[in-house]
């Protein structure tokens, strides 16, 4: 795919605005990935945890990475993938911190 937002015909701003919200929806199933409380949950079957678990270990080293691919998707989405980095630790430092019983991060 060549999408480059900084090339944005008249014409075609309704075509930016839908790749930019699938790129937005992809950056945010990956925080949903990230910081599934499924994964931990005792209450869950193993075989569900254990997707979970992956799927929550793929979404975060994706989110932390400076990998190329998470650049294009930042870029994509037209957010800073610095920006989206820093958001995406904090959010997992919460839902671990918040896991574990620290109310400090509650």
């Amino acid at each position: 795919m060549n999408f480059d937002p900084s090339v944005r015909e008249m014409t075609n701003v309704a075509a930016v605005a839908g790749e930019v919200t699938l790129f937005r929806a992809v950056i945010a199933r990956a925080f949903h990935d990230a910081l599934n409380r499924r994964a931990v949950d005792s209450k869950v079957a193993d075989s569900e945890a254990r997707e979970a678990r992956m799927l929550r270990e793929e979404a975060r080293t994706w989110l932390l990475s400076d990998s190329i691919d998470f650049r294009r998707v930042c870029q994509w989405a037209l957010l800073e993938p610095e920006a989206v980095r820093d958001s995406a630790r904090r959010a997992i430092d919460k839902c671990d911190a918040a896991g574990s019983g620290d109310v400090r991060a509650a």
